[in-house]
């Protein structure tokens, strides 16, 4: 999970206007971005899990 949580810093961190080279930060603007890199991650495995449960089929018996 490490490795996911410093690539999406990485990434995070690339998209803005004045980055500069990720290794050159200082780590408390290093982990300001792992910080909303693990936000990320969980928000998209709610989601994933609630598209699953959203998707699960729901059978319901009636008369025809």
């Amino acid at each position: 999970m490490e490795y996911e949580i410093e690539a999406v810093a990485r990434a995070l961190y690339s998209v803005e206007d004045d980055a500069q080279v990720w290794e050159r930060e200082p780590e408390i603007l290093k982990e300001e971005f792992r910080e909303h890199a693990r936000t990320a991650l969980a928000l998209l495995a709610q989601h994933r899990r609630q598209e699953r449960y959203d998707s699960q089929a729901v059978a319901f018996p009636y008369a025809a």
